[in-house]
């Protein structure tokens, strides 16, 4: 029987070589390795929060309609309340006139956003509903206030 040839990467041992979905995972500089960090806003990113069932609302069609590529967003569960966190790039929530009930954190409206490791324990209080790529490492903050404006019938900025 022939020997076959073999690559020093095809012998090694699949305990040396990542599993294929963590070479996946696009992980930012500001997204911890493991745990959570907290950010004041403004810094890394800014962060649109939208409460309640208004939020969760905004965030599946944000994600349909990016087809699962959504950008980071994430869920603060404070006892009984939902609040649904929009991860924009930084300097870009405050420059729009967001509808009611949509908040925009940036530098002027300083908020703290604890942000999780992509691999969170499902019992702490912010979880992610969609996680950055490598394609979108934020929210696009257009497309986010077009699709507000929208839901909630805001006319939205003059042009």
């Amino acid at each position: 029987m022939p020997s076959e040839s073999r690559s020093s990467e095809e012998l090694a041992p699949e305990t040396e070589l990542a599993p294929a979905t963590e070479l996946a995972i696009f992980r930012p500089s500001w997204v911890p390795e493991t745990g959570h960090r907290s950010y004041g806003t403004g810094i890394e990113f800014d962060v649109v929060r939208i409460p309640g069932d208004r939020g969760a609302e905004v965030s599946e069609e944000l994600i349909t309609a990016a087809r699962g590529i959504a950008g980071p967003i994430l869920v603060r569960l404070k006892s009984s309340v939902q609040d649904t966190v929009f991860i924009v790039p930084r300097g870009t929530a405050e420059e729009l006139q967001w509808p009611p009930g949509v908040f925009a954190h940036g530098t002027r409206w300083r908020e703290y956003v604890a942000v999780p490791a992509l691999r969170s324990c499902p019992t702490a209080s912010m979880r992610w509903e969609s996680r950055p790529t490598a394609e979108q490492e934020y929210v696009d903050p257009g497309v986010l206030y077009e699709l507000v404006c929208r839901l909630t019938h805001w006319p939205g900025e003059q042009q």
